[in-house]
């Protein structure tokens, strides 16, 4: 069943295969927590929100539209709900800082205290200064860096043109751009 594409997992999850969703779960987890994590920037709140996710995108399979990519539908629901559950609590929303994960460039670096503490302070930029851009140029930013999405994917998710997408990244690679000028100017 892992290897089924999501639609007809969800086809068959809305014939009463509660196997088929515990894929789909098992599938996209990992995206639901991270997307989550960004949010509220806590491990327990995010475990907890990307739950509450699941547990909406089970209940709202039913307006799924066939037609469309699950992926994009099943992201936009979870963003909702993690969006509409710290509203509710009226928690400011966590920027980006400390969230995104990196990879270590060379497996030289762990070994070398300068390189690895280097690498530490460009991310620690990197995402500072993403976390405070506007939220209509890291969110894309985001998507598209650290999520991986596509162009389309990213205009479907935030229902928006993709040549609006497109100025988005522009815009926010430049301002980001500065702010890692001005930082690496101070530091």
């Amino acid at each position: 069943m892992e290897r089924l594409e999501d639609e007809v997992l969800v086809a068959k999850t809305l014939e009463g295969n509660k196997e088929a969703f515990s894929v789909l779960v098992q599938r996209y987890q990992k995206q639901i927590y991270s997307l989550a994590y960004r949010l509220c920037g806590d491990y327990d709140g995010a475990r907890d929100l990307a739950q509450d996710s699941f547990l909406k995108i089970y209940e709202a399979l039913g307006t799924f539209d066939r037609s469309r990519r699950f992926f994009p539908w099943m992201y936009r629901v979870a963003h909702n709900v993690c969006i509409n559950i710290l509203s509710k609590k009226q928690q400011e929303l966590v920027p980006l800082d400390n969230i995104i994960d990196y990879e270590p460039s060379s497996p030289d670096a762990q070994t070398q205290p300068e390189v690895s503490f280097e690498q530490k302070e460009r991310q620690r930029l990197i995402s500072k200064a993403l976390s405070e851009l506007p939220e209509q140029f890291r969110i894309p930013l985001a998507l598209k860096y650290i999520e991986g999405f596509s162009y389309k994917e990213i205009s479907e998710h935030l229902q928006l043109p993709e040549s609006t997408i497109e100025t988005r990244l522009f815009r926010g690679r430049k301002m980001m751009q500065k702010k890692l000028e001005i930082a690496l100017k101070v530091n």
